[in-house]
């Protein structure tokens, strides 16, 4: 009698890993395409666009690895998995990303790794072994973005797309009302300069909230009694904010100008003003403790704070003060003020680091939106500088709510974070080969 064809056990656990890659494939809303002959790639994920469901030029290779129960080098928590010397450089030379997927059918198990991107290194090519995290590298759930990120990684076929959700956006956008009228005076002065120069020789808290133009001092309150008393003549006169707007675009940038003055003086208490950078940051305490302020209730924020040297203790590294930039904009229903948050760095409380741009540039890198989003409250909960029973607000500006808008589409968290690790990724790749020309002892 004739051998009969038979399906063996090792092609049962083949075709059910091959299975289980359709699977999660499918629910994704990608297309498996399994090859007939296996010549080292069992087949192709053809990527979808998860928002349009079209076709994308993006493909990704795919071989399987399936095994019954036990899996080669596992144990809770990793499989270190050992591969063929030949196969691992077969995989290499694929004009498409390769990856490979290990799994256990049985208990529906699977795991994948980025060949070409795991064996960059020299030093893993030579010991052909992949070591996976069971945790990090699991194939399940939507991996749409990470497959799209090694097989479209400068985006040219697909973007996140946007949902159809409802979600409310809270902008930066701080809503202000200024006085209704300003102060004209004439001017003894034809410089700013000037005008600072005066007041410090008269010794008296200077004054920020005037602008020169004209032969005129513009101000928001009086000027008797106070360091810009010398700096004019004559009586001042009251005028209407409206007479500024109806001057046109001219007389939009003074209001604007009138407005950056009662910022800088409203928050001169409290705060410094960095020239070079156009910012305000906050100063350091007498004795360089740690600064908080209150931002709701039981909620408070960091403000100033030192950091000291890993190598000694003992030895300040740098003072971190949080800090604001900011742009006065004109809107229908009124003004808005935009906060930009950022920071200021000192070697002393006061003045600059010279690595203050290195530092900058490093808390911008790791900084997510949600330490972003709670600087910038802060930064509108003490613009706002609430009355109490005990204080009342002085301040020449009013500043309400941050503006909030609904929207009907919306990009899920988890892309947006995965968009911008890749961002960061390839920013550190970029920079790899650069050296800085000064740094910091440790």
């Amino acid at each position: 009698m004739a051998d009969r064809k038979k399906f063996t056990k090792s092609q049962q656990i083949g075709e059910s890993g091959h299975a289980l890659i359709h699977r999660r494939v499918a629910a994704m809303g990608h297309v498996w395409h399994q090859r007939a002959v296996d010549v080292g790639i069992d087949g192709e994920i053809e990527l979808f666009d998860p928002a349009t469901s079209e076709a994308t030029s993006a493909s990704v290779l795919v071989q399987s690895k399936a095994h019954d129960n036990a899996i080669p080098g596992e144990n809770d928590d990793q499989i270190s998995y050992p591969l063929k010397q030949k196969d691992l450089e077969y995989w290499l030379k694929a004009n498409l990303p390769v990856i490979l997927v290990v799994s256990r059918p049985s208990t529906d198990e699977a795991w994948w790794v980025d060949i070409q991107a795991y064996f960059s290194d020299p030093a893993r090519r030579a010991r052909a072994r992949v070591e996976i995290d069971k945790g990090a590298m699991v194939f399940t759930g939507d991996v749409t973005e990470q497959f799209f990120a090694i097989a479209d990684p400068r985006g040219r076929a697909y973007a996140p797309g946007a949902e159809e959700r409802t979600e409310t956006l809270l902008s930066n956008l701080l809503s202000v009302a200024q006085p209704e009228t300003y102060l004209s005076s004439r001017a003894r002065v034809r410089r700013a300069g000037d005008v600072y120069r005066a007041q410090r020789d008269t010794g008296l808290e200077l004054r920020h909230d005037f602008v020169l133009h004209g032969g005129r001092l513009l101000t928001w309150r009086p000027v008797e009694g106070t360091a810009l008393a010398g700096v004019v003549e004559g009586e001042s006169s009251e005028h209407p904010i409206g007479e500024l707007l109806d001057k046109g675009p001219d007389g939009e940038r003074r209001l604007v100008w009138l407005l950056n003055g009662g910022m800088r003086e409203d928050l001169k208490a409290e705060c410094s003003w960095h020239g070079r950078r156009h910012l305000l940051y906050f100063h350091a305490t007498d004795d360089l403790s740690p600064k908080k302020i209150n931002t709701s209730g039981t909620n408070w924020r960091t403000v100033f704070k030192g950091y000291p040297k890993p190598s000694d203790p003992t030895q300040m590294k740098y003072y971190r003060h949080s800090a604001l930039e900011w742009q006065f904009i004109p809107a229908d229903d009124g003004w808005y003020c935009a906060l930009t948050p950022t920071y200021f760095y000192s070697h002393d409380g006061a003045s600059e680091s010279r690595f203050s741009h290195s530092y900058l540039s490093g808390i911008k890198r790791r900084e997510k939106n949600t330490a972003v989003l709670q600087e910038t409250k802060m930064w509108a909960t003490y613009l706002r500088n609430e009355d109490t029973l005990l204080t009342e607000n002085t301040r020449i500006l009013e500043f309400g709510e941050l503006a909030s808008f609904q929207v009907h589409r919306g990009i899920t968290d988890e892309s947006w974070k995965r968009g911008a690790d890749r961002d960061e990724r390839e920013d550190d790749e970029r920079s790899s080969d650069v050296v800085s020309l000064f740094e910091e002892p440790a």
